[in-house]
């Protein structure tokens, strides 16, 4: 859904209210798009907000991997609720250390590769075409 209101260049952010809004250049078939996914697209503007308010930081750790940064006296259950809203509960949430390289959650975001369906097919024929060439493993016993 994203990918088609990405790929028609039209926006959609929450008002003052709370409200979703939606460029008014959107098509009839967008429009109802956006209506079919109001609840979840609240939700998503909502957890992305909440992670640039709160200064929640992406660094990088010292063995290579990201992890989530935040301040202390941040409320936790909040941001915990986010990162499942946008699918990143899988990342290590940590205490932010100045010291750390970092960046905001919105830079992050604006780094992260779009993937099309066409990326998804092409990544799934190399995985397979891999796995196909690997060698089958003996069994130990």
């Amino acid at each position: 859904m994203l990918d088609r209101l990405n790929a028609a260049e039209i926006s959609i952010w929450l008002d003052a209210q709370d409200k979703l809004r939606i460029d008014k250049g959107a098509s009839p078939e967008l429009k109802d798009l956006v209506r079919e996914h109001r609840q979840a697209l609240i939700e998503l503007k909502t957890a992305v907000m909440l992670m640039n308010t709160a200064g929640i930081r992406v660094i990088r750790l010292p063995l290579g991997h990201l992890a989530l940064a935040y301040r202390l006296g941040t409320d936790l259950d909040e941001i915990r609720w986010a990162m499942r809203v946008l699918r990143k509960e899988s990342m290590p949430l940590v205490i932010h250390d100045e010291g750390l390289r970092s960046m905001t959650w919105a830079e992050w975001m604006l780094r992260q590769k779009l993937w099309t369906r066409e990326d998804r097919d092409e990544y799934l024929r190399q995985r397979d075409a891999e796995r196909a060439k690997a060698k089958p493993r003996r069994n130990a016993a």
